[in-house]
């Protein structure tokens, strides 16, 4: 009778092994990050004052820091950024983003404040744009974004001054986020 068990028991399938599917990681967006960016400055300057209008280009150069949240492919978040450039003491922003991710990418739109000054002005008023980023690794990421100003003088002896321009920078992240996870 035991040997009827042990032939029952040799007749009986293994079973199936299967491997579990390898995914390939999912890159997060999610957390604090840090970086800086560099380009350029394309100036189309109104002086409603009777002064000279003037149009310019310039290298622009600043630090950026921000924090975002992700759920799925939709990351929002909020950065600051500053930048110095040789006509500028300062160009500062707060502003909003709003983007989608695909594999180890995101593109981006951001609006919000910005405000700044040179020798004689202090200006502020409205930003946005649009970006994109790649990682590089888990925790860094390059990018290029384009973001129009439309700022206005608070005070100017002269006459109210008008400055829009358009800045093109690229940029380069450390992302803070290795125990971040997105929300599901």
């Amino acid at each position: 009778m035991s040997m009827g068990a042990v032939a029952s028991a040799a007749d009986l399938g293994r079973g199936s092994y299967k491997d579990e599917p390898i995914l390939a990681p999912v890159a997060t967006w999610a957390g604090f990050y840090i970086g800086g960016n560099a380009g350029a400055a394309f100036f189309d300057e109104d002086d409603n004052g009777g002064g000279d209008d003037s149009d310019d280009t310039i290298f622009i150069g600043g630090v950026h820091v921000g924090y975002n949240r992700q759920a799925g492919n939709i990351v929002y978040g909020i950065e600051a950024d500053v930048n110095f450039a040789d006509d500028i003491d300062y160009l500062a922003s707060v502003r909003a983003r709003l983007g989608f991710t695909y594999e180890s990418a995101l593109i981006y739109a951001t609006a919000g404040y910005a405000f700044g000054e040179d020798d004689v002005t202090e200006v502020d008023g409205f930003v946005g744009g649009v970006g994109f980023e790649k990682k590089l690794r888990e925790n860094v990421s390059v990018g290029l974004e384009g973001l129009y100003y439309a700022l206005e003088a608070d005070e100017n002896v002269i006459g109210d001054d008008e400055v829009d321009f358009f800045t093109v920078r690229a940029r380069l992240t450390f992302h803070m986020n290795r125990h971040e996870e997105a929300l599901k």
